[in-house]
This record gives C-alpha cells, structure tokens and sequence, in this order.
C-alpha cells in the first residue's frame, strides 16, 4: 500500500488546539469500536466518519473561546505539576474529519491521514501528532 505511513489507524494521538495555543488540555487517542476491515501494519484503519462520540474522547478541560458550559471539573496537568480546573472539553463537532484520502476507502469512505483534522464548535480544531501505527 503506498503511502501507507500517513494513514491514521486506532490508537493514534491527538489535540484540539487553536493556532498554536491548546484548546483542550489533554491529548487523546482515537478509537474505533469495531473494525472496518481494513489495515495497516495491522492495526484497524480509520475513514472520514470516524468523528463520533465513540471515536473521540474528551481532550481534558476546554479553553476555547466558544465555551459556554458552567460544568467545571478537576484534573491533573500533563506533567503531573498542578491541578487544572474548567469546563470539560468534549467536542461538538460541525462536519467529518477533512483532508482524508480520496482515493484511498476504508469501508467505502475516504481514509484518515496525518493531515486530516477535525473542528468543533468551541474554536477547537483537532489534529494528529502520531498516526498510531508505531504506538503499543
């Protein structure tokens, strides 16, 4: 398969960020609850309607501009120094993922890449930083 390192596959890590500023405070995995049967280096491939509550999980406490939940919870930072406090960042997502392969169908949809993102309705923008081929 050609260009098979781009392709995002269960268990790849990803951010919400806006620009260069985090929006949600936690990195996160994508999952996919059942196959679509297709694979690389065996792990199941994702396609563009992978952007479920099920695929995507909560990225910590939301500091996006759009944010207008009242809900606050508690976290510990990524690096264990402090205790974070907001409203939880679940995404509300406002289309499927873009940049997905065309050419390349995963149970007849587009293929997610390294280039694919998704965006939420809190100025969120959720992008890739691994493809979850190498991760255990």
């Amino acid at each position: 398969m050609p260009d098979e390192q781009y392709y995002i596959v269960r268990g790849a890590q990803m951010r919400c960020c806006c620009g260069d500023n985090l929006v949600g405070t936690h990195p996160r995995k994508i999952n996919l609850p059942v196959s679509h049967g297709a694979y690389v280096k065996g792990k199941p491939m994702m396609n563009e309607d992978d952007c479920k509550p099920d695929n995507i999980p909560s990225f910590g406490i939301c500091m996006g501009s759009n944010q207008t939940s009242t809900e606050v919870i508690y976290l510990i930072s990524e690096d264990g120094s402090q205790t974070l406090s907001g409203p939880p960042c679940i995404p509300k997502i406002l289309q499927k993922w873009s940049n997905a392969k065309q050419t390349m169908l995963v149970d007849g949809k587009p293929a997610l890449q390294a280039e694919s993102s998704l965006y939420c309705v809190n100025n969120g923008k959720i992008r890739f930083f691994t493809t979850g081929q190498d991760e255990q």
